[in-house]
């Protein structure tokens, strides 16, 4: 896909998830969600020509996505690259206690050369890039609980891609950290179904 069809899949792709309550099954709720895309930003300095990433931020500043805006609830963040190095430090934060049998059992071989691009919001799970050596360019999403490094996609545009083609099994990861938090009475939600505007449905129980 190409960048401006990327930035127009995005900013036209909205839809709803269908919720029942936790532990109140019975009580349902429809959510609606879109995506917010930031304009690019001018750099300070050159971005590294691996996984389309300068293609990528001239034409998206950064984009979050699947927002809902009552909850402040998202799925995922791709950052500016002015934000990197805080979403860097937070991340270390994670690793820096191992040892070095842990890390060499635990942290993957490009892991001293990654920018850490985005994060799923409020849940301390991370999106990283390689910078060097095989997986140069590619993107993972770093799960801290049970400290996994799955990856995502060859290329950052294919990785903002896929995530608006949803499985039931990213769904369901989705719904694992968006609980659409009641302000009132503190309820909260669990994502049954998503419905696009694109005619895409997903559920999570497949």
């Amino acid at each position: 896909m190409t960048l401006p069809d990327l930035h127009r899949a995005i900013a036209e792709h909205t839809g709803t998830f269908s919720c029942e309550r936790i532990n109140k099954p019975q009580e349902t709720k429809t959510v609606n969600f879109q995506h917010h895309i930031q304009p690019p930003a001018v750099l300070d300095a050159p971005l590294p020509d691996v996984g389309r990433l300068p293609a990528f931020y001239a034409t998206l500043g950064g984009v979050l996505l699947y927002h809902d805006a009552l909850s402040g609830d998202a799925a995922r963040y791709i950052a500016p690259p002015a934000e990197w190095a805080e979403l860097h430090e937070a991340f270390s934060g994670w690793i820096e206690h191992l040892g070095d049998e842990e890390r060499e059992d635990i942290l993957p071989d490009w892991i001293d050369h990654c920018l850490v691009i985005g994060e799923t919001p409020h849940s301390g799970n991370y999106i990283l890039m390689a910078t060097e050596g095989e997986c140069a360019g590619q993107v993972f999403e770093f799960d801290h609980d049970g400290y996994e490094f799955t990856h995502g996609a060859n290329d950052l545009v294919a990785y903002v891609e896929g995530m608006l083609h949803l499985s039931s099994e990213t769904l369901a990861n989705f719904a694992s950290h968006m609980r659409f938090i009641d302000k009132n009475n503190g309820a909260q939600w669990w994502i049954l179904e998503m419905n696009d505007n694109r005619g895409q449905r997903v559920r999570t129980d497949v």
